[in-house]
């Protein structure tokens, strides 16, 4: 049987506001080959999966400082001939992290408008998900208005992992993978809500974090405003973020 291992790599990025009283906005991007398609190598029997995987990835933004977990398998006969399967990867980094990027690869505008349409690059698609229910069991189906099948294809394995990633982010540390080396709480924040997609109250927010994170000496100049206090990640051996 062939394998195929599929990272679906997030990468944050920010655009600068125009605004001088405001922040810098944030964004997500998604790692993808200079066709447009998803990141693939084939598995070489007898190695390590997930070594494996994460060797390519370094290989492709030439840094180790990024998240990856397995998130599902596809082997639908829609998309395979009965002998291939595909194995998805969440990853997720912040934009400084990469470096030199591979020239086979870029990395491409992104957004998830909810049950409605998926931006990918310069195009909008359109889609919906629905509950199938059988034996008291819930599935959930994408139906993706496209044509083309392995179009079709990618986008459902982009949707499961983000649908993924926005589990986690309630449920693990995973946001702070998307953070630089420091950052500030409201960044955070930010980021929280572009991935969820909703607005939340700063002052529970923080409360969150707050013990997820330390200060450091340095701070930044903020736009416009006073001085903003700069954080690391600190990591809590046994707890759960949130």
């Amino acid at each position: 049987m062939k394998i195929n291992l599929i990272p679906c790599l997030f990468v944050l990025d920010k655009e600068e506001s125009l605004d001088i009283r405001k922040n810098d906005e944030k964004k997500l991007r998604l790692l993808v080959k200079q066709d447009n398609t998803l990141p693939s190598i084939s598995f070489e029997q007898g190695d390590g999966l997930k070594r494996f995987i994460r060797g390519y990835v370094s290989s492709i933004i030439n840094s180790e400082l990024f998240h990856l977990e397995q998130v599902f398998t596809l082997g639908d006969s829609k998309y395979f001939d009965g002998n291939t399967i595909d194995i998805i990867y969440l990853c997720a980094t912040n934009i400084e992290n990469i470096n030199n990027l591979d020239s086979n690869y870029k990395l491409i505008d992104f957004s998830i408008t909810n049950n409605s349409n998926i931006l990918y690059d310069k195009e909008i698609y359109k889609y919906k998900t629905e509950e199938l229910i059988s034996n008291n069991n819930i599935d959930y189906i994408y139906n993706i208005c496209v044509k083309d099948v392995m179009l079709e294809k990618t986008l459902l394995e982009i949707l499961v992992s983000y649908k993924r990633l926005r589990t986690m982010i309630d449920q693990s540390d995973i946001i702070f993978k998307f953070m630089a080396k420091e950052f500030t709480l409201e960044e955070v924040r930010m980021v929280y809500e572009l991935v969820k997609d909703v607005v939340v109250d700063k002052s529970n927010f923080r409360k969150r974090i707050i013990k997820y994170v330390e200060k450091v000496g340095d701070k930044v100049d903020g736009r416009g405003h006073r001085p903003t206090q700069l954080y690391t990640f600190k990591s809590l051996k046994g707890d759960i973020w949130l």
